[in-house]
């Protein structure tokens, strides 16, 4: 079986790699070969992959080597995975990472002035996708955290080194197009919700049905025997009570304000005048 070559063999780690492999852990892994053989074959590896209709390329990312593919075929490579929604960094967070990555090792309270808003909830969320850490404390009263970025944070944008940061004014229409582009998939997003699902009923006349289906009879949601029963709901117009049998009989109490009552104690004051 024949020996398998060196730039093969480098190519083969790359490829099975799920971050940048600087060189030192490509060394590591061929103790037999020495640092100067390999850089000579990922030199050549990047030759090979360097032609504008290569699909792949070798890039040196967060101070390694990775395989990336080409942004020719970006587009391509949306469509694969299309539906899944895209986790990106908001406004606040990026504009708290660029101050960062500006001025690191900075405190809080330095990056607060600049932004003019307190950030605590960003840094945390910065922290937790491991895109900034705590790199020592300041000499001030109370010994502030001073936050820098960390390699992850150079695979998240696809740089070697802090020393490819764009500039300013580059950072800004970056921060202007990652805005527009979030802005369209809100409006892409709010526009499916607004179409009617697939489940949703159709207008149509009385009887007509479609093709191959049965119309049910329409059910009320709630008869009048469900809430004869029920406790604590009041009837709005209730109805009067049927009328059976004769009439009630009357007492005759004076005071009950019944005309039959009225008239008895009427004749009882003509009685007593007479007797005066």
């Amino acid at each position: 079986m024949e020996q398998p070559s060196l730039d093969n063999i480098i190519l083969a780690l790359l490829f099975a790699s799920d971050e940048p492999l600087p060189l030192k852990r490509i060394s590591s892994v061929l103790d037999e070969v020495g640092a100067a053989d390999i850089r000579d074959s990922l030199e050549r590896l990047e030759n090979r992959f360097g032609s504008e209709d290569s699909a792949i390329r070798l890039e040196q990312v967060a101070g390694g080597y990775q395989l990336c593919t080409s942004s020719r075929y970006s587009d391509y490579v949306a469509r694969l995975y299309r539906g899944r929604r895209k986790q990106r960094l908001s406004r606040a967070a990026m504009e708290t990472l660029a101050i960062i990555a500006y001025r690191q090792p900075v405190t809080r309270a330095d990056i607060e002035n600049v932004r003019g808003v307190a950030c605590g909830g960003v840094i945390t969320t910065l922290m937790e996708r491991s895109l900034i850490r705590i790199v020592g404390k300041a000499r001030l009263l109370g010994s502030p955290f001073l936050y820098g970025t960390t390699q992850e944070f150079l695979e998240y944008l696809g740089l070697n080194s802090l020393g490819d940061l764009p500039s300013l004014e580059d950072l800004g229409a970056l921060l202007e197009q990652e805005a527009a582009s979030e802005l369209v998939d809100e409006t892409v997003e709010a526009g499916a919700a607004d179409l009617p699902l697939a489940s949703e009923p159709t207008a149509r006349a009385p009887g007509e049905t479609h093709a191959g289906e049965t119309e049910a009879p329409l059910v009320s949601s709630a008869t009048s025997e469900e809430y004869d029963d029920a406790p604590g709901i009041a009837e709005e117009n209730p109805a009067p009570p049927e009328k059976t049998g004769a009439p009630p009989e009357k007492t005759g109490d004076p005071l009950d304000g019944t005309p039959a009552a009225a008239g008895k104690f009427d004749e009882d004051i003509d009685a007593a005048d007479a007797e005066r």
